[in-house]
């Protein structure tokens, strides 16, 4: 079977690997988790990834569908040492300026498409942290969020059509990149999110904005983590929209105070970063409404560019400041309904002195999208599996409560076990019939989403691997 389907990728001329280093750099996502993939695909158009499929399909050859290999859920690991399809290839990016689109290849980088558009006054708003890593591909397969979210919305609102290949090569193409379409069944989104188990999207065409004039940065700071969620609430009850609004919890800011060692810093406080981007004097009266929000001498006003770079670097540094508590980490990226959230860091932080973890969190607190984070030292007996079994909790909790398990960063096969709490039973059917519909021989991305494959033996996340995006 495996031998037909390289004859195959052969006989077409189909770029793709057998070299050890490939397969290896193809196995693993920013998960750490690695299965080495029997070879590498690399198309470079729509035609060759619908030959591709092709013959996956016709030699019934499971594939592993792959972008950046950014994502955090295991969504590019080839669970069963199937071949993957390596989307990077396909990295072309089209501006048009008078309709306000950028027609993409899977394999554009976010940052690069965003540059590209500001060439013409425009810019492309979903910002994900790995924005200038991961592929626009990546992100319409976990339907990526961002910062910029708060304003803007995630992946899904600033797509206005793709192009989608089934498992037996049948090219759809969903929507057309026009400012409406009401003609028929959204099949546009049923691709986003779907994290490529119901198809490869091979091209998009997305929507731009006007580039703002001004963006305006602001930071509070709060006695605890309870006040910055009245904070929270405060803003989201002014007229105010903001088109970041970033929460840092009091643990996090703790590991910043010590890395940065900053005056400006108050012990045992939360942190609360805002932007806000449009016309000049709209700006600065935005930044000065919100400073207006809190008592004098808690809120500060970036005064110009290089303060406000100061301030973001306090956000960008809350990751990694976290192993001032751990060498190792559990994170994930829940949501929360607002009138959860104050639960649901009570009872998350009672866990974590219980357990012994620090639990430091940061995250989009418009969208009410937390990512949480249970630290932990590797070289302690147990460790990572009490960390885990402390963190099933907490996500447990989150759906109690009536959140999602993941905003942003998808479930891959990391959280599959999750799908049966966060959907009813016949949700998950359904979910289950539109697989079947669209790849009927399950040849598609294996053991991601709602999926009972189980690898054997259990899978370990490598240490010491460092890829391009991590921060030193």
């Amino acid at each position: 079977m495996l031998e037909t389907f390289i004859n195959r990728i052969n006989g077409g001329r189909i770029a793709y690997s057998l070299d050890a280093d490939a397969r290896f750099a193809a196995s693993i996502d920013n998960s750490r988790f690695s299965v080495m993939p029997s070879l590498v695909v690399y198309p470079r158009s729509g035609a060759e990834i619908s030959f591709v499929l092709r013959a996956s399909f016709e030699t019934e050859t499971p594939v592993s569908l792959r972008g950046s290999g950014t994502g955090c859920s295991g969504g590019a690991v080839p669970l069963c040492g199937e071949p993957v399809i390596d989307l990077s290839r396909l990295d072309f990016i089209k501006i048009d300026p008078v309709a306000r689109t950028a027609h993409v290849g899977a394999g554009a980088i976010t940052s690069k498409i965003d540059a590209e558009a500001s060439k013409f006054g425009l810019f492309y708003a979903p910002d994900p942290s790995s924005h200038k890593y991961c592929s626009i591909g990546g992100n319409i397969a976990c339907n990526a969020g961002g910062l910029r979210a708060a304003k803007y919305g995630n992946t899904r609102e600033n797509i206005l059509s793709l192009t989608a290949y089934l498992s037996d090569g049948t090219r759809l193409d969903c929507a057309r990149p026009l400012k409406k379409f009401s003609a028929g069944f959204n099949l546009r989104d049923i691709f986003i999110g779907s994290e490529g188990s119901l198809g490869v999207v091979g091209e998009a065409w997305l929507k731009l904005l006007p580039r703002p004039e001004s963006r305006k940065v602001a930071l509070a700071f709060f006695d605890g983590d309870d006040s910055g969620f009245a904070g929270i609430e405060k803003v989201m009850l002014s007229k105010l929209q903001p088109s970041v609004l970033e929460f840092m919890d009091s643990e996090t800011v703790s590991c910043l105070r010590i890395r940065f060692g900053d005056s400006i810093i108050p012990a045992g406080a939360s942190a609360l970063l805002v932007e806000f981007d449009g016309g000049s004097a709209e700006t600065g009266k935005a930044c000065g409404d919100f400073l207006a929000l809190f008592p004098r001498g808690s809120a500060r006003m970036a005064k110009d560019g290089k303060e406000a770079e100061s301030l973001w670097n306090l956000r960008r540094a809350s990751s990694p400041a976290m192993y001032e508590l751990g060498d190792s980490k559990i994170s994930q990226d829940i949501v929360l309904p607002f009138e959860s959230v104050r639960d649901f860091f009570a009872f998350y932080k009672k866990l974590g002195m219980e357990s012994g973890f620090p639990t430091p969190v940061f995250g989009h607190a418009a969208d009410g999208n937390y990512h949480i984070h249970l630290m932990y030292n590797s070289k302690q007996k147990n460790a990572r599996q009490r960390a885990w079994e402390t963190m099933d909790k907490a996500i447990f909790k989150v759906m109690e409560l009536g959140g999602a398990v993941s905003g942003e960063h998808g479930i891959g096969f990391l959280k599959s076990k999750y799908m049966a709490a966060q959907h009813s039973q016949a949700e998950l059917e359904y979910m289950l019939k539109l697989k079947k519909l669209f790849d009927p021989k399950n040849l598609l991305n294996r053991g991601k989403l709602n999926s009972s494959i189980k690898v054997s033996p259990p899978l370990e996340p490598l240490s010491g691997i460092k890829f391009s995006w991590d921060k030193p």
